[in-house]
C-alpha cells in the first residue's frame, strides 16, 4: 500500500503543474495581438499595400492586411495568410 501511495503522490506532482499551465494558454479561436511595429508600418496605408518594419529577428517585408483583431497590420507573405495550407 505504501508503494501505491508513493506512486500516486509522484504522479500528482507531475500532473498538477501541467494542468495549471494548460489552463493559462489562450484559446485557439482567440486572435493574437499583432506587434505594435507591424500596426505602425500600415498606419497611413491601405489594405494590400506593401509594407516593412523591423521585427525581433530582422527586417520584415510584407503586405498590409486586416488581422483577426481588426487592425491593419504588416504581414509577411506566409502561405496561410493568402489562403494556402499550413
Amino acid at each position: 500500500m505504501t508503494k501505491l501511495t508513493s506512486l500516486a503522490v509522484a504522479v500528482a506532482a507531475v500532473i498538477v503543474p501541467a494542468l495549471g499551465t494548460a489552463q493559462s494558454t489562450p484559446a485557439d479561436d482567440e486572435p493574437h495581438k499583432p506587434r505594435p511595429e507591424a500596426i505602425a508600418a500600415c498606419k497611413d496605408k491601405s489594405e494590400g499595400d506593401a509594407c516593412e518594419f523591423e521585427g525581433p529577428r530582422g527586417p520584415v517585408a510584407g503586405t498590409c492586411r486586416k488581422a483577426g483583431t481588426g487592425d491593419l497590420t504588416c504581414m509577411h507573405p506566409h502561405r496561410h495568410h493568402d489562403g494556402g495550407t499550413r
